[in-house]
């Protein structure tokens, strides 16, 4: 979170209007699930990197890291779809089959076409996600929801939802740091899981503690469950990432056309 958090905020595009980058994500996300083709998901990966690491001035190696762990997770996730396990040597048509002990593992081309289509079609529309949580700060996402009028109540539990999630993990290294320094994750399993227990129900306390603390400033300050009031922000245009993302965005349908 940490991570994210510091490229949206340092990133080239940062000052960039978040509705051309929110709607060149959405836009691909929805090429990728409605154009049935791999070829399509593997190219809009392509260009979100390019997109990244060109414009944005993401570093390559922490963009690809992230599509390579998306895609190790993908893989695992779709080996259900790509492999066929039995008790009997059992091949399907056109596939192949090998014995591993008493279970018979088998595929066919039709698998592997299908496995690859669902991985590299979700990873497409994962790249897009990525291109805009590495480029927009949640501030500048909360800006655009108030300007398309999202309910008031579901921008402010998004508001409070994620910051709490850096202080509950700022709350959670402190009181690791700490069990670290008492020795606290070392000796048995069964102390270590003790310890871990203590951990999870402190955590869980000042969690309670920092949300009451949370709700008492609010209604003190004269909070009665409106609109959170920020300040506005001023935003810049790219015509680089427009013509670039229309560039891409006809490449998707061009290479659906051509397949």
């Amino acid at each position: 979170m940490h991570l994210i958090d510091q490229y949206a905020y340092s990133n080239a595009l940062r000052r960039l209007h978040p509705g051309i980058k929110a709607g060149l994500a959405l836009t691909i996300i929805l090429l990728c699930l409605t154009l049935n083709e791999p070829a399509v998901g593997m190219v809009a990966a392509l260009w979100m990197l390019g997109l990244a690491v060109g414009l944005a001035r993401i570093p390559f190696r922490t963009f690809a890291g992230i599509l390579l762990a998306e895609g190790t997770f993908l893989l695992l996730a779709t080996i259900a779809v790509i492999l066929s396990f039995s008790l009997h040597p059992s091949v399907l048509v056109g596939g192949w089959g090998i014995g591993v002990g008493p279970i018979w593992v088998s595929t066919s081309p039709a698998s592997l076409y299908m496995g690859a289509n669902l991985i590299l079609r979700a990873l497409g529309a994962a790249s897009a996600m990525n291109f805009l949580s590495l480029t927009t700060p949640l501030v500048d996402l909360i800006d655009l929801l108030h300007r398309l009028h999202m309910p008031a109540i579901i921008i402010d539990l998004m508001t409070l939802m994620y910051r709490f999630i850096f202080v509950l993990l700022e709350s959670l290294e402190r009181m690791v740091r700490a069990q670290d320094s008492r020795l606290g994750f070392s000796g048995s399993y069964r102390r270590r899981m003790e310890n871990t227990a203590w951990l999870a129900t402190h955590l869980f306390i000042e969690a309670f503690l920092r949300s009451r603390n949370l709700q008492q400033a609010l209604a003190s300050r004269g909070y009665d469950g409106g609109d959170l009031r920020v300040l506005p922000i001023e935003y810049e245009t790219d015509r680089r990432l427009l013509v670039l993302g229309l560039v891409g965005i006809l490449s998707l349908v061009a290479v659906w056309w051509l397949v």
